[in-house]
């Protein structure tokens, strides 16, 4: 006989499906396969996702808290962002990307990161180049994001690692749009030396790496907007 301790508590069961269609909502959202603009619906998502329309409700809700998706009078639709809203965006990512490259190169010189760590950093950097030089843009940009990630959990600041997820997830949903042009206005930017700097356990040059390498995807992405037929 089950006990009551054993029984499945109804509010603990909503709480994860509205938590694993908020992971699935927003996964789609990140890899691009939804547009800016493009409406969501809470019928098409519940069938694709297999759930109740009130799991997929409370996911878009925190979707457009995240500034994700945002409410019309038709609905939720994929958030767009303006050109300014990209200035923006870009300004507080590149100041969080460099405090996360300066905090991981300070774990590494106090010994708090393990070799395999490193090593991973790496191995990520080596898989955005050689996905650049077999001309998978869309692969390459996937592992960047990767690597970036990498950089924020190094740094050991869970709200760092928040916070940065919350502004690549918004600048992956603009930004996949015109990736390809982004690739012919300028060779992909190197990692080398940010990853350098934080392998050998240097923080003002992960510091300064990581703005260098800002502000080059800042112009990057700004003269990708000009391209024709391209938009952020």
């Amino acid at each position: 006989m089950m006990t009551s301790a054993a029984r499945p508590r109804p509010r603990a069961a909503a709480h994860n499906h509205a938590e694993q269609a908020y992971r699935e909502v927003r996964g789609r959202l990140v890899a691009g396969q939804f547009q800016p603009g493009d409406r969501l619906n809470e019928v098409d998502l519940s069938s694709a996702l297999r759930m109740s329309r009130t799991p997929v409700r409370e996911a878009l809700r925190r979707l457009q808290s995240d500034g994700l998706v945002t409410a019309t009078g038709r609905g939720v639709v994929v958030v767009s962002l303006s050109v300014e809203d990209m200035r923006h965006a870009l300004a507080v990512h590149g100041a969080l990307e460099v405090l996360a490259a300066e905090l991981a190169a300070t774990r590494q010189h106090d010994g708090l990161l393990a070799p395999a760590e490193i090593s991973r950093l790496r191995a990520t950097a080596a898989e955005v180049e050689r996905l650049v030089a077999a001309g998978d843009l869309m692969g390459a940009w996937q592992a960047n994001l990767r690597l970036h990630h990498l950089i924020g959990e190094l740094s050991g600041n869970p709200l760092l690692v928040e916070s940065l997820g919350r502004i690549w997830a918004r600048f992956a949903i603009a930004s996949l749009r015109n990736v390809h042009a982004r690739a012919r206005v300028t060779p992909h930017l190197q990692h080398q030396a940010l990853v350098d700097a934080i392998a050998e356990g240097d923080p003002l040059r992960a510091a300064e790496a990581a703005r260098e390498h800002g502000r080059q995807g800042t112009t990057t992405y700004l003269a990708s907007l000009a391209e024709p037929g391209d938009g952020a």
